[in-house]
């Protein structure tokens, strides 16, 4: 069973985005006190596999959890998933929307983490049912496993 490896959220723009025991989250809103919070439905919360890290640590780019703006870090790769998948996380329940897009911000960290992390970053997900989600909880794919979001 998958889990909840990381939580973040932060008001400013600067990565790595800071660290949460828990966070809550609220249906078509998104994290409370993350800067994204109420801004765009559908692209209202970060989702990122710890693979996405491993893969900048294949070329020695060693990042704190959270530089890569995530809100959910989890140890399950987000990109196996098909757009409309849900995942469960205790009461919350999110739906994968889109690719999240690579921006220049990584760049603060490597100037080659934007190409290297292209298409890999991780996923926009909706919040469908909000609620608590806390680092460690358990995470479960409602929708089956498919191509990757595109």
């Amino acid at each position: 069973m998958a889990r909840v490896i990381s939580l973040h959220a932060g008001a400013g723009q600067s990565l790595p985005k800071p660290p949460l025991v828990q966070a809550h989250l609220v249906a078509g809103m998104g994290v409370v006190g993350d800067r994204h919070f109420g801004k765009h439905p559908d692209r209202a919360v970060l989702v990122a596999g710890v693979e996405a890290y491993a893969l900048a640590a294949q070329v020695g780019l060693k990042l704190p959890w959270g530089a890569l703006g995530e809100n959910l870090l989890i140890d399950l790769d987000p990109h196996r998933l098909e757009a409309g998948a849900r995942l469960a996380i205790g009461p919350v329940l999110l739906e994968l929307t889109s690719v999240c897009t690579v921006c220049e911000a990584l760049s603060v960290f490597d100037l080659r983490l934007p190409k290297l992390l292209y298409g890999r970053r991780g996923l926009y997900a909706r919040v469908l049912q909000g609620g608590v989600v806390r680092v460690g909880d358990a995470l479960e794919v409602l929708a089956p496993e498919a191509r990757r979001v595109s």
